[in-house]
């Protein structure tokens, strides 16, 4: 794939973006089409440091540099703008026959006469942001005010920049290399637009039905059985772990969680069952990877436990052993479901792989297998995802979600 990490080495980028930065004095950063950092940051400001210093600051900062960097491309030519904190910045494009690779980004600052009063504005726009607001509002005091005629003068510099750029990876790339690389990222992004697809008709529907009615009347009655049964102890407990699953689920479904966030949610909603069939349900997790350093998409791991107890337990009175094994396989994580049960006929394999819609008597949380391996192909690629589904009846049932071990740093 065609990407500006490929085509330009990053140490080279890197010393041109500190020179560039050193001429100018503006705080300066490479970005690639998503907006997301090819380069460390160079000279970039005490409220900018801070503002990327937290996850929702650099969700902004990111999605902010992708926007003005788009906006860049399609003018084809270094623009003006303000970010999303209220600052001044400039983003040149850096297209290489013909497709967008990212930007050069650089600004952080604010505009003599015609940013003063803006600055209450940028105290509003960031109290939404959790972080030290002391701390923050002491740093915009500190933001430069400079002049139109500098900020022409960097935009003019800027495009001089972003063309050595595309000079350099244009002379990296031997020609039929690069129609090799273009035909295959062409392939890929058709693939990627089928997911993109997929991904937006499924989202509102999957975030409708994240806890499917049945779930939620089956799990009351539960709550209604114990209160009568029991004093308050065992009730509080099921309250509990279905508030922890209703603000869980509640979450936006194309956000990245930790390993460790997604288990807790796992044990909340097998306590709840636990509760339900009266504790006929064993659960154990051997987690040999750092479970709060690995992300991965929201509602990946509990669909699978969820098709282990309707299809593997709940039909009958026996009792299932549900185990989750994480571990580090050929560089990759492998996240290993596994259970007792009483497993699953070839026409049943097949058909939990269909969308919770077309799926008769369904009493699920509402997020299927097919969905979760699809939006873990969509962010991961190919190769990853529901990698191997086995079962026979009478043997249990077997799943495997394969994705990217980050780094190679998991162990």
């Amino acid at each position: 794939m065609l990407t500006l990490r490929n085509v330009v080495n990053v140490d080279i980028l890197q010393d041109i973006q500190k020179r560039f930065s050193d001429a100018t004095g503006f705080g300066v950063i490479i970005a690639d089409q998503q907006g997301i950092p090819v380069t460390m940051p160079t000279n970039f400001t005490s409220f900018c440091n801070h503002m990327r210093s937290s996850q929702e600051g650099l969700q902004c900062c990111v999605l902010s540099d992708q926007k003005v960097g788009l906006i860049a491309a399609k003018q084809a030519k270094p623009i003006l703008h303000y970010c999303h904190s209220g600052l001044v910045d400039i983003a040149a494009p850096i297209i290489l026959n013909g497709e967008y690779l990212g930007s050069v980004l650089c600004g952080q600052v604010l505009l003599e006469n015609r940013d003063e009063k803006h600055v209450n504005q940028i105290r509003e726009k960031i109290k939404h942001i959790p972080m030290d607001q002391e701390l923050i509002q002491l740093y915009v005091e500190k933001i430069e005010f400079t002049g139109r005629k500098r900020i022409e003068a960097v935009i003019e510099m800027l495009q001089l920049v972003a063309n050595y750029i595309i000079k350099t990876g244009a002379n990296n790339l031997a020609q039929d290399e690069l129609n090799e690389k273009n035909q295959k990222l062409m392939e890929e992004m058709e693939v990627r637009a089928t997911l993109e697809k997929f991904l937006e008709e499924a989202q509102f529907k999957v975030l409708q039905s994240q806890i499917n009615p049945h779930f939620l009347f089956n799990t009351l009655n539960t709550i209604s059985r114990l209160a009568y049964l029991e004093n308050a102890e065992q009730t509080q407990k099921v309250t509990y772990s279905l508030a922890k699953i209703m603000r869980y689920s509640l979450r936006n479904i194309d956000q990245h969680v930790s390993l460790k966030e997604e288990l807790d949610y796992v044990k909340n909603y097998i306590s709840i069952q636990q509760s339900r069939f009266r504790n006929r349900i064993q659960y154990e997790e051997i987690v040999e990877v750092d479970a709060e350093a690995l992300k991965m998409p929201i509602l990946s791991i509990q669909p699978i436990i969820e098709n282990a107890i309707i299809h593997g337990f709940e039909p009958n009175n026996s009792t299932v052993d549900i185990k989750i094994h994480v571990f580090i396989k050929n560089d990759n994580v492998v996240i290993e479901i596994s259970d007792t049960g009483v497993g699953m006929t070839k026409e049943t394999l097949s058909s939990i792989f269909l969308q919770p819609s077309v799926r008769k008597n369904s009493h699920t949380t509402g997020i299927g297998m097919n969905n979760v391996h699809k939006r873990i192909q969509f962010y991961f690629g190919e190769e990853y995802g529901i990698t191997v589904l086995e079962s026979q009846p009478g043997n249990g049932t077997k799943v495997r979600i394969v994705i990217p071990n980050p780094g190679g740093v998991l162990s």
